[in-house]
């Protein structure tokens, strides 16, 4: 790997990672604030529904947005959203203002939506062989913003004690700062797209079947981007209520960040392999591994009782869902012609967030009649849509696909 590419995956996983930490360190706390703000259990998994439908739109803008003008300023300026949608959301939590964390939540939202393009950026980096490598590097990046998160969470309690304040309203405001040093890493790195060229033409013979062909079979596009979409829905049916589910067992800041660092390490802590497995074994296994940890996660969440299976089974289907998601970027950016592929990846993103959002919030109302073990086998039946869809996708090896 030359210096500049390394230099410009460094940036930019840097950068992800930072999001990820604020990200991470929310998501419990936003779902206790809106019970709370809302008086009402029902909407416990409404504030991640919320993420995804603000993820979803910024995916969809963010796409376009790249394949016009680059991939690095509209990173920019989502990490700069990010960071003032936090402020509001934070002052809505403060001052008890429903529609501010609402509004601040879609802005922080959107925001990470585009900033979950990173991963396109860097498979781009990279030959057709390699490109699950190139998401692979994003991931394990995030894998230290995801597990500084709950750190973050943590520090908020005595934090709170010494300032006099609910420990979960002070989260809104340590993640501006961080999203800021992350729009000041992107501005220093290179485009990621004036990268590409150089990085096929270092091993021509690994490069795969032309995008013209590829796009003779708009079915492997369907596929992975049902799967991509399953993968997303069928962690938010289990994660969705995470806050509130911990809360509501009488546990406190310190258990819940313990689950949502055991699911995040799930998530991110093989991205390597996950990656080399992607690029040597295929794209379709790969996705059908990532089906059969969600559907063994969701088994768990439903038979063992407490908060100990609970979170064991976050952890499967976090793992479960970075063989899912890997596998389904990848194939996509195979399947894509470059020209048109931040706004492919950007759709699929679009479907997957806004799948997860209608899971999560449906999630909610079944925790509050149900309880946790409804939503394991939610996430069973969820994981298990892109089974048959992944027939039509033929590989003659990693990287090169077969139109028919």
């Amino acid at each position: 790997m030359d210096p500049k590419t390394r230099r410009t995956l460094t940036h930019l996983g840097a950068a992800y990672a930072l999001a990820w930490a604020t990200t991470s360190m929310a998501v419990g706390p936003g779902s206790v604030a809106l019970v709370r703000l809302s008086g009402n259990l029902a909407f416990a998994g409404l504030y991640v529904a919320l993420f995804n439908v603000g993820a979803a739109t910024g995916a969809a803008l963010g796409g376009r947005a790249m394949d016009r003008v680059g991939r690095r300023l509209p990173l920019i300026v989502a990490y700069v959203v990010a960071a003032v949608g936090y402020v509001i959301a934070g002052v809505g939590v403060q001052r008890g203002v429903l529609w501010l964390l609402v509004t601040g939540a879609f802005f922080l939202a959107a925001s990470f939506g585009t900033a979950g393009l990173t991963r396109l950026a860097a498979a781009e980096m990279f030959t057709p062989a390699e490109r699950g490598r190139g998401v692979a590097w994003v991931q394990i990046a995030a894998i230290f913003g995801a597990v500084t998160g709950p750190a973050l969470l943590l520090v908020s309690e005595p934090l709170g004690r010494l300032l006099g304040r609910p420990p979960l309203d002070l989260v809104w405001f340590i993640a501006p700062p961080l999203l800021l040093s992350a729009a000041f890493l992107v501005s220093r790195a290179a485009e990621p797209r004036s990268i590409a060229p150089a990085a096929s033409a270092t091993n021509p013979s690994s490069v795969g079947t032309a995008p013209s062909e590829l796009m003779s079979s708009p079915k492997t596009i369907v596929a992975a981007t049902v799967s991509l979409a399953s993968s997303q829905a069928s962690m938010a049916a289990v994660m969705g209520v995470s806050g509130a589910a911990v809360t509501h067992a009488g546990h406190g800041v310190s258990v819940l960040s313990t689950v949502m660092l055991a699911h995040f390490v799930g998530m991110f802590g093989l991205s390597r392999f996950v990656g080399r497995f992607a690029d040597r074994v295929g794209r379709r296994q790969t996705i059908l591994v990532g089906i059969s940890l969600l559907v063994i996660g969701g088994v768990v969440v439903a038979v063992v009782p407490g908060v100990t299976g609970y979170a064991v089974g976050l952890l499967l289907v976090g793992l479960g869902w970075s063989f899912g998601f890997i596998g389904s970027t990848v194939l996509l950016a195979d399947a894509t012609a470059p020209e048109r592929r931040a706004r492919v990846v950007g759709r699929a993103d679009l479907t997957a967030q806004l799948s997860a959002a209608v899971i999560a919030t449906g999630g909610g109302w079944w925790f509050a009649s149900r309880g946790v073990a409804g939503l394991g086998i939610l996430a069973i039946v969820v994981a298990a849509a892109p089974v048959l869809l992944l027939t039509f996708v033929h590989e003659s090896k990693p990287g090169h696909l077969i139109a028919r």
